[in-house]
């Protein structure tokens, strides 16, 4: 778990994937756990418990989540846009064609 790598295609898609959690506080240590891997993975931390990521990333996620039994407590969007997403854009080195 601690080499998880997600691979970069040569072309971004234009999605960004958000996984957001609402972990209880009796799993306190899976809820650190997955911050911490997600921001080793390259995550941009949105809001407290909101990453996004421009690349596919749901096999990782499942991964994660399995290895942390904290599947309920996690979701993964994909989505076309989000408001003001220069930050974001600027974070990954990215650019809407």
């Amino acid at each position: 778990a601690a080499n998880i790598h997600i691979p970069f295609p040569k072309t971004w898609d234009g999605k960004w994937r958000m996984v957001i959690f609402d972990i209880p506080d009796r799993h306190k240590w899976a809820r650190e756990g997955l911050r911490e891997k997600l921001k080793r993975m390259g995550f941009y931390r949105l809001q407290e418990s909101v990453f996004v990521f421009p690349y596919s990333c749901e096999e990782e996620m499942i991964f994660l989540t399995d290895l942390y039994g904290i599947g309920r407590y996690v979701r993964l969007i994909e989505t076309d846009a989000i408001s003001s997403e220069r930050d974001l854009l600027e974070a990954f080195a990215l650019r809407r064609t």
